[in-house]
């Protein structure tokens, strides 16, 4: 069974988060000028390098989406899960969808990845849409398993810890994990487009502010 399947927290995990939320608001507090712009890929290298391959991938934004669930279901043991995921949201309806855009280790390996071509793949507004649809149905579904199976279930199966940790764990991230890379490398960020929950509650915090 994977470490992150653990709900223990260690100090340099919290170190870490707690280091990335600063960022966050650093980020926030300077994004309307030319000279942040700049450090944008040297962050997410930073976070691919650290939090995904030094750490090994955990505890990642998936783990954190299911422990906030397991949370609120009622399993006190994932703490740090809900204060994590609420802060993200929170930062994003002051600051913007930073998280994303700027520190997320798997939207960075996505980025460092993806290479520009000339097909205008998900780019029309009817893709835009059907990845919305997509991206809902995903939600639903892993809230729904989270709570049948009470536990992270998703992290038996992540194809990102298997890409940072350089090993595939069972016979799903055989087809995963090749699925990731290459889908990645023709389109901009396809799993924060299809698959991510975080987006999913990230693009609600945005309608949200943007009603106000």
């Amino acid at each position: 069974m994977l470490a992150c399947l653990s709900e223990t927290y260690n100090t340099r995990s919290i170190i870490g988060l707690c280091v990335v939320f600063l960022l966050f608001c650093i980020i926030g507090l300077l994004l309307g000028t030319k000279t942040i712009q700049h450090f944008r890929q040297l962050l997410l290298l930073c976070s691919l390098i650290y939090f995904g391959f030094m750490v090994g991938g955990c505890f990642c934004i998936l783990f954190f989406f299911q422990g906030f669930i397991l949370f609120i279901a009622g399993n006190s043991a994932y703490w740090l899960s809900f204060v994590v995921v609420i802060t993200i949201l929170v930062l994003t309806s002051i600051f913007g969808a930073i998280w994303c855009g700027w520190l997320c280790w798997l939207g960075a390996l996505q980025d460092f990845i993806y290479k520009k071509n000339k097909w205008n793949l998900l780019k029309t507004k009817k893709a835009q849409k059907i990845l919305r649809y997509i991206q809902i149905v995903a939600f639903v579904a892993l809230v729904v398993w989270v709570l049948f199976a009470q536990r992270p279930v998703l992290c038996s199966y992540d194809p990102f810890i298997s890409i940072f940790r350089l090993r595939i764990f069972n016979w799903v991230g055989y087809i995963t994990v090749p699925l990731v890379l290459v889908s990645s490398l023709l389109i901009h960020r396809p799993f924060c487009r299809m698959l991510c929950p975080i987006g999913v509650m990230v693009r609600g915090v945005k309608k949200v502010v943007c009603l106000k």
